[in-house]
C-alpha cells in the first residue's frame, strides 16, 4: 500500500508540473500576440482621392488625396500606378534658392505614425503623366498606391471640373436632387497646355474659332495654385515653317486672373506660344511651350 501511494503522489506532482509549464508557455505566447503588430493594411487609410478635368491635349493630370496612418509606426508611399497613365510620379514642392520647385519624391513620401498627410494642389501630389484620355467631370479614375510596410492599396479618383478647388462635397438630403451646374465640356479642336514657370502657372486653352484665327484663353495662378491677377498680359504664336514673323497681341481682361485675345494662326499644326505677363511694375515674366492647333 506503502508504494502505491508514493507512485500517485509522483504522478500528481509531475501532473502538476506539466500543468505549469504549460501554463506559462500559455502565456507566453498570448504575451507575443499582444506586443505584435497589426497586420498590414490595418493601419493606412487613403480618404478624398480626387483629380481634375483635363482639356483635350493635355498629357498630365493631378491626383490629391489624404492619407491617414492610424499605428505606432512610419509607413512610406513609395510609387503609383493606373491605367488611365503610361505612369504616375510622386511629386513634392519644394523651395530651392527662394523658387518653388516640382519634382518626384526621393525615397517615397513619409507618412508618420498618428499622423496624416494631404496631396493637394501647390503642395505633394501625385502626377499623371502620359494619360490614356482627357480625364472627364464625374469620371472615375481607377489607381494603386504601394506603400512599404503596408503594401498596395486600391484608390478611385473622382474627376471634378477643370478648376475644382478639391474633392466634391455629397450632402445628404431629403429634398428633391437639384441637377448640378457644370462646364461646358471642351470642343474636340481645343488644346489645353499647362505652363509651369518659377513663380507662376497657365492654363492655357486654344480654340480655333474661324478660318485663319484661334481664341487663347489663360488663366492665372501663383506657385500654390491660386488665382493671380496680373497688370497686363501679351501673347505671342509664331511658327518657324511660316515666311512671316511672331505676331504679338496684348491680351484682354475677362476676370481677376483671366484673359483672352484672338490671333491670326493660319495653318494647322505645331506652334509656339509665349506668354509676356506684367505681374507688377518692373516685374515681368515670360514662359512659352509647343502648341498644337487644330482645324
Amino acid at each position: 500500500m506503502t508504494t502505491i501511494a508514493i507512485t500517485a503522489d509522483r504522478r500528481f506532482r509531475r501532473n502538476r508540473v506539466r500543468s505549469a509549464l504549460l501554463g506559462t508557455l500559455a502565456s507566453i505566447v498570448l504575451l507575443a500576440v499582444s506586443v505584435m503588430p497589426a497586420a498590414a493594411g490595418d493601419d493606412i487609410t487613403v480618404k478624398q482621392a480626387w483629380s481634375r478635368a483635363t482639356p483635350k491635349g493635355a498629357q498630365v493630370a493631378g491626383g490629391y488625396f489624404t492619407i491617414e496612418n492610424h499605428g505606432a509606426t512610419l509607413d512610406k508611399l513609395i510609387s503609383a500606378a493606373s491605367t488611365a497613365a503610361a505612369k504616375v510620379e510622386i511629386h513634392e514642392m519644394t523651395t530651392l534658392d527662394g523658387v518653388m520647385v516640382m519634382r518626384p519624391v526621393d525615397g517615397g513620401l513619409v507618412i508618420p505614425p498618428g499622423a496624416s498627410v494631404t496631396l493637394a494642389p501647390g503642395g505633394n501630389h501625385l502626377m499623371f503623366i502620359g494619360i490614356n484620355v482627357p480625364f472627364s467631370e464625374g469620371e472615375h479614375i481607377p489607381a494603386a498606391l504601394m506603400f512599404e510596410r503596408t503594401g498596395k492599396i486600391d484608390v478611385t479618383f473622382d474627376v471634378g471640373s477643370v478648376g475644382a478647388k478639391g474633392p466634391r462635397m455629397i450632402v445628404a438630403s431629403t429634398d428633391a436632387a437639384v441637377p448640378a451646374v457644370s462646364s461646358p465640356p471642351p470642343s474636340p479642336e481645343d488644346f489645353f497646355i499647362h505652363l509651369c514657370g518659377t513663380r507662376l502657372m497657365a492654363n492655357v486653352t486654344v480654340s480655333p474659332i474661324r478660318s485663319g484665327a484661334v481664341a487663347v484663353s489663360i488663366e492665372l495662378e501663383n506657385a500654390d495654385e491660386l488665382p493671380l491677377a496680373a497688370q497686363s498680359l501679351s501673347v505671342t504664336l509664331s511658327n518657324p515653317a511660316m515666311p512671316v514673323g511672331p505676331v504679338t497681341a496684348e491680351a484682354e481682361r475677362v476676370a481677376n486672373d483671366k484673359w483672352q485675345v484672338r490671333l491670326p494662326a493660319d495653318v494647322p499644326g505645331k506652334w509656339s506660344l509665349a506668354l509676356g505677363i506684367k505681374v507688377a511694375t518692373n516685374d515681368r515674366v515670360d514662359i512659352a511651350a509647343p502648341i498644337l492647333i487644330e482645324k
